[in-house]
C-alpha cells in the first residue's frame, strides 16, 4: 500500500513537471518578444498590406523590398516621412528602436 502510494506521488511529479518552461519566466511575467520578432511583427502589421509578407506584392505602387539596395539612413528617412503613396510611419512605429527593427526586418527580405 504504502509502495503505491509513493509511486503515484512519483508519477504525479514526473507529470507536473513536463510543462513547456521556456515559454514561462519563474516570475510568471510574459517572455519579452526578440528585436527580431517585433521588427517581423511591426512590419506585418504596418507594410505588408502593401509590401506583402515576403516583401514582393507591391501593392499601391509599394517597392518590391527583396530588391531594394537602400542604406539603413535612406529606409529610415522613407519610414519617417513617407513617400509617394506610402505615408509617413514615424507616429505609427512610436519610436526609433521600432524603427530600428522594422529596417532590420526589411533588410532581412533581400535576396
Amino acid at each position: 500500500m504504502v509502495l503505491k502510494r509513493v509511486l503515484y506521488i512519483f508519477s504525479f511529479i514526473s507529470l507536473a513537471s513536463c510543462g513547456n518552461t521556456e515559454s514561462k519566466k519563474s516570475d510568471g511575467e510574459i517572455p519579452q518578444e526578440t528585436p527580431a520578432e517585433r521588427g517581423a511583427s511591426l512590419y506585418t502589421v504596418n507594410c505588408a498590406s502593401c509590401h506583402g509578407e515576403d516583401g514582393k506584392l507591391g501593392a499601391s505602387g509599394a517597392k518590391d523590398l527583396t530588391q531594394s539596395q537602400l542604406s539603413d539612413a535612406q529606409i529610415k528617412r522613407i519610414l519617417k516621412k513617407g513617400k509617394n503613396a506610402m505615408p509617413p510611419m514615424a507616429d505609427i512605429l512610436e519610436n526609433s528602436e521600432n524603427i530600428d527593427v522594422v529596417i532590420a526586418h526589411i533588410k532581412s527580405l533581400r535576396k
